[in-house]
């Protein structure tokens, strides 16, 4: 819960009336009550439209077009913002001891975060690879030398006061029968939306999955893809050797992506 409190402590400001918001969210959250920011009008629509906005921090020119229920004026509302999200990733923050079943193995030169990981049964760790913590894998899965799993993205702000580096407060959650190649770096999630690789995903060497990405069962993605963040990628979808994908994309059902591909717009069910 983001109360008043919260905000005047962390941004200084004693912004006037006693209210709380659910969640920070983006222009297009579907979690009721979400306090976002506006500083680009070419959202003031869909900020409008949206019926679980219920506050927005924006500059002074844009208040007036708002129809939320709060409204916060500020210099620099992505500063404020993001200042917001990673006070409030790191006050709810909760540390639980790892949970490693018996029957998983662990490669003695792997590292596993010793708190808010799990590894279910039969799932082999290999050599050198690196679990950080808010990472959840299945049963039966294998992750191959040198992978990364569960490090921050790239998600960098710039604002009026420099550039601010946006903490992310999501998790990595990979289902069962999920096999990962050598070499691969899959991020967390993001403004609450997590990491997530369904079961049967077969993941090459040398992958990217950037933070918030969506993959689902049965898909395959060949060596040296980048898959940019919160693609969403549904069941059974191939993506080639060194395809790339736009950041919120959607590659529906059966979708074939072929070798060297740069993906910049949604692909449809069984399109190549």
């Amino acid at each position: 819960m983001i109360t008043s409190n919260f905000i005047i402590e962390t941004l200084g400001q004693a912004y006037n009336g006693d209210y709380s918001f659910e969640l920070l969210a983006l222009s297009n959250t579907n979690v009721n009550g979400a306090l976002t920011f506006l500083d680009d009008k070419k959202y003031l629509a869909q900020i409008n439209d949206n019926a679980n906005i219920k506050g927005c921090i924006t500059t002074n020119a844009i208040a007036n077009e708002l129809n939320k229920e709060f409204v916060f004026v500020t210099d620099d509302p992505r500063f404020d913002f993001y200042t917001l999200l990673n006070k409030f990733a790191v006050h709810s923050y909760e540390k639980k001891p790892s949970v490693i079943d018996a029957s998983a193995s662990i490669h003695p030169t792997a590292f596993v975060s010793e708190y808010n990981v799990n590894i279910g049964s039969n799932t082999i760790i290999h050599p050198n690879v690196t679990i950080l913590a808010d990472v959840q894998i299945g049963n039966d899965c294998v992750v191959q030398p040198g992978t990364v799993i569960g490090s921050e993205g790239f998600e960098y702000k710039k604002t009026s006061k420099g550039i601010l580096p946006v903490k992310h407060d999501g998790k990595v959650i990979i289902g069962n029968n999920v096999q990962i190649g050598a070499n691969t770096c899959i991020d967390k999630g993001f403004s609450f939306q997590n990491t997530v690789i369904e079961d049967f995903v077969m993941i090459d060497n040398l992958i990217h999955v950037a933070h918030a990405v969506q993959i689902g069962k049965g898909s395959f993605i060949i060596a040296g893809a980048v898959l940019g963040g919160s693609t969403k990628i549904e069941d059974n979808v191939w993506v080639g050797i060194n395809g790339s994908t736009a950041p919120g994309i959607t590659l529906k059902s059966n979708a074939y992506i072929s070798m060297g591909a740069v993906v910049t717009k949604d692909v449809n069910i069984g399109q190549q």
